[in-house]
Formats: structure tokens, sequence, C-alpha cells
């Protein structure tokens, strides 16, 4: 038996518990892992881009307002 039809034998609380742990493993992973030299650049120039114009900003309601007319 493969081991994804083992695991949808589980119950739903198990497979729910199986994806936490695994997200979970996910996201420690990524917290170590290096930032690509593209994300610095992207990262840098976000900040740049900020940093030089500190009032250019959206709120956050405003977003949430956009998202609902979007929906």
């Amino acid at each position: 038996m493969t081991e994804i039809k083992r695991i949808l034998q589980l119950s739903v609380d198990e497979r729910i518990h199986l994806v936490q742990t695994i997200w979970d493993s996910i996201a420690d992973d990524t917290e170590t892992s290096p930032i690509s030299d593209e994300h610095k650049i992207i990262l840098d120039e976000r900040l740049k881009a900020h940093t030089d114009n500190p009032n250019d900003i959206v709120g956050w309601d405003d977003v949430k307002k956009a998202a609902k007319r979007v929906l």
C-alpha cells in the first residue's frame, strides 16, 4: 500500500494533525533557510521605497474595503 493510501485511511483528526505537523516542519525549515539574492533585492527595494516615502501607504481598512469591492 502506498503511503498516500495509508494516510487517506487515517481519521480526519489524524490527517489534520499530520498536516499541522508537516506545516510546522516547513515553517521551521523556512526560518532557517537563507534568503535568495533575488528576494534580498526585492526587500531592499521595498524598504527604500518606504524610507523615501513613509506616508505613501495604504491602511488596513482601505485594503479590506478594496477586497470587499472585488468580491
